[in-house]
């Protein structure tokens, strides 16, 4: 009985392990994904000379989150990185037009 007991929790621990384990492995995937999105956006966004000047620091902030295996950190600060370049673009894109205003 006190080894059923003792296979049941062994099995148990184990089996909660072994689903950590397929967690972090499928956020590590979805992290480098995400970094690789906002270094395409930051080239994108640099091509179109509509690049905010501390976004390439928090591309680097992501890298270095995905490199030390803190990937909940490195997802956010890419997502963040993503959306810098989307709002640059659209800002470089309305400003396309702009025209100096002189009140009369």
């Amino acid at each position: 009985m006190k080894k059923m007991a003792l296979v049941t929790a062994c099995a148990l621990v184990l089996g909660g392990c072994a689903h950590m384990a397929a967690h972090q492995a499928s956020q590590s995937a979805v992290a480098a994904a995400r970094v690789k999105q906002a270094t395409v956006a930051v080239k994108e966004a640099r091509a179109h000379g509509a690049l905010w000047l501390a976004t390439p620091h928090w591309l680097a902030v992501a890298r270095q989150a995905d490199a030390k295996g803190q990937y909940a950190q490195a997802i956010k600060t890419a997502n963040t990185v993503i959306l810098q370049c989307q709002t640059a673009e659209k800002q470089a894109a309305a400003n396309t037009h702009a025209q100096p205003y002189y009140p009369h």
